[in-house]
């Protein structure tokens, strides 16, 4: 509930647009930093039921053209931007879970994107990249692999 209710949010305040840019915050998304401090809290006693969620939501968005489903994986960023516990709880996972068919599916998702905001996905992810420790080999390799099959 605390993810569907920030993701509403999110997407009410334009936070879509603002995180693909990468400059997204707490005045244009008000409810985030109450969404990271909850589930930061619930971290301690539920990260694998968090960590779950966080994947569904992922996979769930690739799938649909639904608007609220476009803004999940740049609001999924933020939360991971504002939270390294959030980031560690799932990277592993979600590195493991990119496999060809859901790498093309972020490739249809992001498509239609300006190049602007995708730049600015970009250089969020690559930020995430360089401030996670948590899986950090399997990144690399992951990484590797995919550039160079």
């Amino acid at each position: 509930r605390v993810l569907s209710c920030g993701l509403k949010d999110f997407c009410a305040h334009g936070g879509g647009e603002a995180a693909a840019a990468g400059t997204a915050g707490d005045k244009r998304v008000p409810k985030i930093a109450s969404v990271v401090g909850i589930l930061g809290h619930l971290a301690s006693r539920h990260a694998g039921s968090i960590k779950q969620e966080l994947l569904r939501m992922f996979h769930e968005s690739l799938g649909s053209s639904r608007e609220h489903h476009k803004a999940t994986v740049p609001f999924l960023l933020q939360l991971a931007l504002m939270s390294p516990t959030l980031l560690a709880t799932v990277s592993p996972e979600l590195v493991d879970s990119l496999k060809p068919p859901v790498l093309n599916q972020l490739h249809q998702h992001f498509s239609a994107v300006p190049r602007d905001e995708l730049e600015g996905v970009v250089g969020v992810v690559v930020h995430l990249l360089c401030h996670t420790s948590a899986g950090a080999l399997r990144t690399l390799r992951f990484l590797l692999a995919t550039a160079a099959p």
